[in-house]
């Protein structure tokens, strides 16, 4: 009786301990889905810190995939050429050239390439620097309407003979040179534009001072009526050396006196300066149509 006992109590020890392992078992795979949720939540606490590191919060450590399509940019608008080049010449830089050339083929008269232009009486701005700034905007201008454009320079530092700006329009086979200045005189109370043309003091001169006048004199009025500048009407020249060498079309524009306090606050002006360049781009157009 004794052992029977016994060996019942082994077998129910026995089935105890097995119960006992197989809870163990079961707790443990109870647990393992609790730390995977764990994990899960870290997961998105991470990515949500990265959200808000933009604020300083948290380093960003893992880089945002932006999704958003890529927007199309607005194709640039294509300008149809018209076929014809107008070189744009700015005057002077910011130091004279005073190295001699031949006034025209085959004078024995000698001039110096560049004097280094005026200065502004009140504001002391050098010519060359309002030139230059409508020179570009000019260029630019004409461009968007169709116009081939050649700048004879684009640096102030460059100074330039005038028979080396006028080979630059006769290599183009330029439909119009315009050279771009500020006028000056010793009476400040002078003002107004003027339009500088040719004269027939050569052949080449002869060839183009019907066309250079037609031109000037178009020019001429876009200027002074949209700018609303005095008219001092064409003036003539044999002795410009720009002119003289030139075989095609060039007229040369005076858009101000900077002796004048008045005309200088105002060529000094960027607006005025957009102004002008409007003005000239305009009056081309209408020459050239």
């Amino acid at each position: 009786m004794m052992r029977k006992s016994f060996n019942f109590l082994a077998v129910l020890l026995t089935v105890v301990m097995m119960c006992v392992s197989l809870s163990a078992c079961t707790k443990t795979n109870k647990l393992e889905p609790a730390a995977g949720l764990e994990l899960s939540k870290a997961s998105e606490n991470k990515t949500q810190s990265n959200e808000d590191s933009s604020s300083g919060n948290v380093a960003q450590t893992i880089p945002k995939i932006d999704t958003t399509p890529p927007q199309s940019s607005t194709p640039t608008p294509i300008v149809k050429s018209i076929g014809k080049v107008i070189v744009v010449d700015p005057g002077h830089a910011n130091k004279a050239n005073l190295e001699l050339e031949a006034n025209a083929p085959g004078s024995s008269v000698m001039k110096i390439k560049d004097g280094g232009g005026a200065i502004g009486i009140d504001t002391k701005t050098p010519e060359y620097l309002i030139n230059m700034k409508v020179s570009l905007q000019l260029r630019d201008l004409l461009q968007k309407r169709g116009y081939t454009v050649v700048m004879t320079k684009t640096d102030n530092s460059v100074s330039l003979g005038n028979i080396q700006r006028a080979e630059i329009g006769n290599n183009e086979k330029a439909a119009l040179v315009i050279r771009i200045h500020a006028d000056s005189s010793e009476n400040t109370t002078v003002s107004g534009a003027s339009m500088l043309v040719p004269l027939p003091v050569n052949e080449r001169t002869k060839e183009i001072i019907d066309e250079s006048n037609r031109c000037g004199r178009k020019i001429m009025i876009s200027l002074t009526s949209e700018v609303g500048m005095k008219d001092r009407g064409l003036a003539p020249h044999s002795d410009m050396t720009g002119f003289n060498w030139s075989k095609v079309p060039v007229i040369l524009v005076e858009m101000g006196f900077l002796s004048n306090p008045d005309e200088d606050r105002k060529l000094s002006d960027a607006n005025y300066q957009a102004k002008l360049a409007r003005a000239l781009a305009d009056g081309i157009a209408e020459a050239l149509k």
